[in-house]
């Protein structure tokens, strides 16, 4: 009976604070600290044997690898990178998500990237005969995180300006291809693995297809986003837009005819087009609206005989009534707009409308 009541009173103590947790940014500091306790802890031996990960390591099904790797790695700049996409970055687009969403989106990421490159390692082993990824450069950090992160502060402020330099100005929009070009960089000079590189590409790719195509909305059932701003041509510079505009649709008709991707398709509403498309002549609408309100009226009226005859035979079966209740007796009327009966006397001008 204690563990049942002590269970019991913990569930109610997380019930009332669920909105609490929900709304504030508590798990994201709880993958900071985690993230800065790895960091600290990969500077020992037997840690990075027991919590890294390599992709030769998979073969013998040492899989608490991908999670822990996620949360370790000794670069300086990994960690700081991460700790500000966790702070800043997520506490900014919070205000255009939930918690669970976010938190949904970072394991997605995080989770395909990894299985991905693990993928790309052992194909290179085994065709090139390259050991670079598959045994040497660990994979570790949280990379794809923070990817995932440029890309909804992307979808989230596109025209907003981060940075003025001479050289231009830089928007949040440019932030997942930015953060591709200067991790390239740091990987030819070896400030960051290599593998690094590939994590922040394929992790910018990653979330923004599960944000453009798979992403489900909270109020209706429509999925992704379709908005213009956010194309996948959009990732990169306004000069070569154009070219990666004619790449994006053959690898999207492509995908689609393999079933990998589908289209989108919108639900239109057509009640509350006749409201909102004044002045545009919809004739097929009109006429379906006018035999549907035709066909109500119709049966409202034979409704309201019907329930006319009923109440006048009750009444007949009373001998008991006198001649001037039974004339005052009234007709049930149903109204067209809210469908409730109602007990007034139907005017002579309703009627012969009805009629």
């Amino acid at each position: 009976m204690g563990v049942k009541s002590v269970l019991g009173d913990l569930q109610i103590v997380v019930e009332r604070h669920s909105d609490v947790l929900r709304n504030n940014a508590l798990p994201f500091r709880f993958l900071v600290v985690l993230r800065i306790i790895g960091f600290i802890v990969s500077y020992l031996h037997f840690a990075r044997l027991l919590l890294w990960l390599h992709p030769y390591q998979l073969a013998s099904i040492e899989l608490w690898r991908i999670a822990t790797s996620a949360f370790c790695g000794h670069n300086l700049l990994d960690v700081l990178w991460t700790v500000w996409c966790l702070h800043f970055g997520t506490n900014l687009v919070r205000l255009n998500n939930t918690n669970e969403s976010l938190l949904k989106l970072y394991a997605i990421t995080q989770g395909i990237t990894t299985l991905a490159i693990v993928v790309f390692a052992y194909l290179t082993y085994i065709f090139f005969d390259s050991i670079k990824f598959f045994y040497i450069e660990p994979l570790v950090g949280m990379t794809p995180v923070c990817a995932a992160v440029m890309v909804l502060m992307k979808q989230f402020l596109p025209d907003t300006i981060v940075l003025a330099t001479p050289f231009g100005r830089i928007k949040y929009a440019h932030l997942p291809f930015f953060s591709i070009c200067v991790a390239f960089i740091l990987a030819l000079t070896k400030f960051i693995y290599f593998v690094s590189f590939l994590q922040i590409a394929i992790g910018v790719q990653v979330s923004w297809t599960y944000l453009r195509f798979y992403k489900p909305h909270e109020t209706d059932e429509i999925y992704g986003d379709g908005s213009e701003h956010f194309t996948w041509a959009s990732l990169f510079p306004s000069r070569t837009q154009l070219f990666f505009t004619l790449i994006g649709k053959v690898c999207f008709r492509s995908l689609a005819r393999m079933g990998v991707c589908k289209r989108q398709v919108r639900h239109v509403d057509l009640n509350s087009l006749q409201s909102v498309a004044v002045g545009i002549n919809l004739p097929a609408l009109e006429n379906s609206a006018k035999d549907s309100e035709r066909r109500r009226q119709k049966a409202l009226k034979e409704l309201n005989e019907r329930l006319n005859k009923t109440r006048k035979a009750e009444v007949a079966n009373y001998g008991n009534w006198d001649d001037d209740e039974n004339d005052e007796v009234p007709d049930v009327v149903i109204s067209p707009v809210s469908n409730v009966h109602s007990s007034q006397p139907a005017p002579e001008a309703e009627k012969e409308s009805m009629a």
